[in-house]
């Protein structure tokens, strides 16, 4: 039986994966921490569920459990500190299990942003103005305002900690409010009219898979959420897939990934954001355009050859959740709602025969409201 191994936190990223492998004849199993939704355990192609209270409670277990294989699992990591997590039990991993990594860098090195920054230059892409705040509040006397705030590293803060500061005086507000890290990276403020996402896999032979850009058409919520419509369209050989290449190259990067760029309309230029070194939430958008990533990764570790993948879907997708938050927040019309169901080509949780994960996001919050489920934690 064909079989990997799932690890993150219980939500939409991971079952996307798990979704994308099941289509190919894959069974995984989930290894999931943090808040508990009970999506994955409602995917039919789990086989079981590990859980813990995090990701190296997690990784304990897994290897204290006798999963009766003799053959080395592949892992899949759906988040920062899983993929974190699985570097710093290599030694621990290695003889049983097989896993994303970087043959150059340490992806603990790679996930700090001065570093993302620096090679990115190298590479050959625009990149903001940066300033590297590490363990300070001391403001370098060249920075432009308005500027970007954001951790310095992904896993150390939230979407919400990402701001934007118009004057010195709310920088310093900014800087002083923020519990969770102490650790941040400011960035010349970047007048876009629009974000793009790549996403990818590396590949052990050093080359790379990119077969899509995706156009991140709104966001939930305004400016600084997750897409709600996107539209995915093939990437062409041109200086942004040379760069990318060069980027994941340089750090002997094997595993699935995603670069975020962002479109400057004053000089009609992309601008580097990030890059993101484990599956990408946007990845069941890919799989549903035609390309899946998670199989070819999974392929590529386990040295089998693969998949060719020819067919593809260009055009619109909506994430559900967020689309409908929109709507909610009246960021969108009803009308506008509507018609942007009618023109899309899928859902990003919406799989022929595994319906369930679907209709958990909508029902969880409702069973929540009236508290006939609880809001936890898994322990």
């Amino acid at each position: 039986m064909k079989i990997a191994i799932v690890f993150g936190n219980d939500h939409t990223n991971s079952v996307g994966v798990i979704q994308s492998l099941g289509k190919a004849g894959y069974r995984s199993i989930g290894l999931v921490y943090g808040f508990k939704n009970d999506f994955v355990k409602n995917s039919r192609y789990v086989d079981c569920v590990i859980t813990a209270k995090c990701a190296q409670k997690c990784i304990d277990k897994l290897i204290n459990t006798d999963l009766g294989y003799l053959e080395k699992i592949p892992i899949i990591a759906t988040c920062d500190m899983a993929a974190l997590s699985l570097e710093r039990n290599t030694d621990r991993l290695k003889d049983r299990f097989l896993f994303e990594h970087a043959n150059n860098y340490s992806l603990e090195y790679l996930a700090k942003k001065e570093n993302q920054v620096r090679m990115a230059i190298e590479a050959g892409f625009n990149v903001p103005k940066s300033w590297n705040l590490s363990d300070t509040k001391q403001i370098p006397n060249d920075v432009t305002y308005p500027c970007l705030i954001k951790p310095l590293v992904s896993c150390e803060g939230a979407k919400s900690d990402i701001r934007v500061c118009k004057t010195q005086t709310d920088l310093e507000l900014n800087l002083n409010s923020l519990g969770c890290t102490k650790n941040v990276l400011l960035q010349q403020y970047i007048e876009r009219d629009y974000e793009i996402s790549i996403l990818g896999c590396g590949l052990s032979t050093g080359n790379c898979l990119i077969p899509a850009i995706e156009n991140k058409l709104t966001l939930y919520p305004k400016y600084v959420g997750l897409e709600c419509l996107a539209n995915l369209q093939p990437l062409e050989d041109g200086p942004i897939k040379r760069s990318i290449e060069k980027l994941v190259s340089s750090a002997g990067y094997v595993g699935l990934f995603s670069v975020e760029m962002m479109h400057c309309k004053k000089d009609n230029k992309f601008c580097f954001t990030e890059i993101n070194l484990r599956n990408d939430g946007a990845e069941a958008f890919v799989t549903k355009y035609g390309a899946n990533l998670p199989l070819n990764h999974v392929e590529d570790l386990t040295g089998v050859p693969l998949t060719k993948q020819t067919e593809f879907h260009p055009g619109y997708y909506i994430w559900e959740m967020h689309h409908f938050s929109s709507l909610m927040c009246r960021d969108i019309s009803f009308f506008t709602w509507l018609k942007e169901i009618r023109k899309s080509n899928g859902f990003l949780m919406s799989h022929t025969g595994d319906m369930k994960p679907f209709f958990c996001q909508f029902i969880n919050p409702i069973l929540r409201k009236l508290k006939i489920k609880k809001c936890e934690n898994y322990k």
